[in-house]
């Protein structure tokens, strides 16, 4: 659940910066962009509260940063 979270939330934030990016080149309409901004904060803020700040579980053996 807490890798779920991860991946979503990080995927949201890439969204966050790809959607002003889309909307520069006139790909999308200001009022698209609004719109999926507000979801993509939304998601972030709703999966976040499940990860950020909690320790990763301890591994008695093994390599640490894996």
């Amino acid at each position: 659940m807490r890798n779920i979270c991860k991946w979503i939330g990080l995927l949201s934030i890439a969204v966050t910066f790809i959607l002003p990016l889309a909307f520069f080149v006139e790909q999308i309409s200001l009022a698209a962009m609004k719109q999926a901004l507000l979801i993509a904060t939304l998601v972030w803020f709703g999966t976040s509260v499940f990860w950020i700040g909690r320790k990763a579980p301890e591994q008695p053996h093994g390599d640490p940063i894996l």
